[in-house]
């Protein structure tokens, strides 16, 4: 819509430099065209439906280039033709623009790599705080149900505060559905009625059902596009008896288990969200055991003796183990009755800290020395200039 914008808006500036009259024009046609190329994105679910108001909306614009242009591509952004299309229920580029507008929050034109990738850091992180904020939410509010059934009780279980709302308005457009069977078995015409002053049906949809598979297919492509169950769906399950939804609707993106769980990526690969993870985990594992067996062999000498060896043959090994290349490695023997040499006890022990004697003066810096220094040549310069001016006098 941003693009739109752009484009009508210029359109219409260079239309209202002609005249003042024609300005005013321009003032009230803008609106109107954006709400009609809108209706034209997201409104409007036939195929005819969308080319008449497109036609339409072509007469009211003079320079039609930007407009013909956009209509050779009107599969990538008008939703008649996207009935089929997996979009998670997202509207043309709104994810780039979200992005873009928080990248132009952090960043400026003339940041350099460093300073660049310090505020992209910073982008991700306020991404995924929101993120984890989310889900603290959504684990710690309980949803609101406007009717207690089977179905949301189990919805409000399963998915997230927001998909449950939106399933939650699914099913109580399901309560005002209206159904025709036709004449092939578990096949409904199902239209959604209004509850105003003015009773209206809205488009029927023809939804075909199958108790046996507890499965409910919608011409509409909702759960196909979105992947929640629209209200005909719904419908035609509550008429089939089935009172919770069927395993195969319960997408587990949309669930509070989303998070949980291995990840692949399209090459079957199991995605690690931190590579580093398991190496610093098993890097404090080992140094506690370490620090532990040093602690406890340091005051034996025959026990530092051992784990010297035993250090020097494990690291030969796990040297093999990295390289691939096996070395020559000679074994080592303990003997039985042999000491440690008196080097290795002396490193081995540990030294005894010198403890200091605390007194009730603070230690003098090399300030309150230098002072010292100074008042004491100052009364040596005043003795001396005392005793030669006694010298004058005798």
């Amino acid at each position: 819509m941003q693009s739109v914008v752009k484009h009508l808006a210029e359109h219409y500036d260079d239309e209202s430099a002609t005249s003042p009259k024609q300005e005013v024009k321009g003032s009230n046609k803008e609106p109107s065209i954006l709400s009609d190329f809108s209706a034209c994105m997201y409104e409007y679910e036939d195929e005819e439906t969308f080319e008449q108001a497109f036609n339409s909306m072509r007469t009211k614009v003079s320079k039609q280039t930007w407009l013909d242009s956009i209509y050779k591509v009107r599969e990538k952004w008008a939703e008649c033709y996207m009935t089929n299309v997996y979009t998670l229920g997202m509207r043309s580029t709104q994810l780039s623009e979200s992005l873009n507008s928080d990248l132009k929050r952090h960043f400026k034109s003339d940041f350099d790599i460093i300073r660049f990738l310090k505020h992209f850091e910073r982008v991700i992180k306020y991404k995924r705080n929101n993120e984890l904020h989310a889900e603290f939410e959504s684990r710690k509010k309980l949803p609101r149900l406007k009717m207690r059934t089977p179905m949301l009780i189990q919805a409000s279980k399963l998915y997230t505060p927001i998909i449950f709302e939106a399933f939650q308005c699914e099913y109580e457009r399901s309560m005002a559905a209206y159904t025709t069977p036709l004449e092939d078995k578990n096949e409904y015409l199902v239209a959604i009625g209004s509850l105003d002053e003015n009773p209206t049906l809205e488009k029927e949809y023809k939804v075909t059902g199958n108790p046996t598979d507890q499965t409910s297919t919608c011409s509409c492509g909702q759960f196909n596009r979105i992947g929640i169950l629209c209200a005909h769906a719904l419908k035609v399950l509550d008429l089939m008896n089935i009172k919770s939804i069927p395993e195969q609707y319960i997408l587990k993106r949309w669930t509070r288990e989303a998070r949980s769980g291995i990840v692949q990526d399209n090459q079957g690969r199991n995605i690690v969200e931190d590579p580093k993870l398991d190496t610093m985990l098993c890097y404090k594992d080992m140094t506690r055991k370490f620090l532990n067996l040093v602690h406890r062999a340091a005051s034996h000498p025959r026990c530092v003796l051992l784990v010297n060896n035993a250090l020097d043959m494990v690291s030969k090994q796990v040297e093999e183990e990295i390289t691939g290349f096996p070395s020559a490695m000679e074994p080592i023997n303990v003997p039985p009755n042999d000491s440690p040499p008196i080097n290795l006890l002396s490193t081995a022990s540990l030294k005894k800290k010198d403890i200091e004697t605390k007194t009730s003066r603070r230690q003098r810096n090399w300030l309150d020395k230098r002072r010292k220094f100074a008042k004491k040549g100052g009364k040596e310069k005043e003795n001396g200039s005392k005793v030669s001016d006694n010298t004058k006098y005798i």
